[in-house]
């Protein structure tokens, strides 16, 4: 039962990757087909946790080692990590603001602000060297 909860985490990721890039007007067959690819090895891996729970009822290790599980964990963790993403980037307002900041999304804003340097008519080259020499950057 646990690998078809996460096969359905990697179900959900894909499809609100999809979400995210057509609201965000940046679909691309390329990017999709890489994001597959990735979807493809975690498939693998589910099978190889699968097949290694599978071997140790007849090939004794010592120990019973829960590769299966260990697997379906972390999978499960970094798909709920990259679906919220997907949604915070898709929709912002649908997730709180620290709640971006916790999984390191940056909301992407239309108007980009002005340094005040700049409003102020001042080279901003200059403020740079100013602040990177501690000068206020005259001769």
């Amino acid at each position: 039962m646990g690998y078809l909860v996460t096969f359905y985490f990697i179900v959900m990721d894909f499809f609100t990757g999809l979400l995210k890039a057509f609201a965000t007007d940046c679909f691309s067959s390329k990017v999709m087909r890489k994001g597959l690819f990735h979807k493809v090895s975690l498939l693998c891996v589910l099978m190889l946790g699968f097949l290694m729970d599978y071997a140790q009822r007849f090939v004794d290790l010592g120990v019973a080692v829960p590769v299966g599980a260990a697997a379906c964990v972390y999978i499960v963790l970094m798909e709920t990590g990259s679906t919220l993403e997907n949604l915070c980037v898709a929709n912002p307002e649908l997730m709180p603001d620290k709640l971006c900041e916790m999984f390191g999304v940056e909301m992407k804003t239309t108007e980009q602000p002005r340094s005040p340097s700049a409003d102020a008519g001042g080279s901003e080259l200059a403020t740079r060297d100013a602040d990177r020499t501690g000068t206020d950057g005259r001769a």
